[in-house]
């Protein structure tokens, strides 16, 4: 009796120490996520005007060396750093 008490408090405070280590990972990679996705999304763009050729190529360079920046700030996980370039980028794609 003793020895299944001693196993279910042992598990209660492992399962209990995992639930809390996860809440504490969840913000960081939640946000590296959806600045990923953001970045992913923006890339896809371009590939699809680089396919339809409806860039030129002085935009083509502007256009990576944006998403380069957002993406060395997502890879940071300051999203905030990411938005502007990522914002720009997408400009650029929807008036071409």
């Amino acid at each position: 009796m003793v020895r299944r008490a001693a196993i279910g408090v042992s598990l209660a405070c492992l399962i209990g120490g995992a639930a809390y280590a996860a809440d504490e990972d969840v913000t960081p990679r939640d946000d590296e996520a959806a600045c990923n996705q953001k970045l992913e999304a923006s890339e896809a763009t371009l590939r699809d005007k680089l396919g339809a050729k409806t860039l030129s190529e002085e935009d083509i360079d502007t256009i990576n060396e944006l998403l380069d920046k957002a993406d060395a700030a997502c890879t940071e996980g300051d999203m905030k750093a990411a938005t502007k370039p990522l914002a720009k980028a997408n400009r650029m794609l929807e008036e071409n």
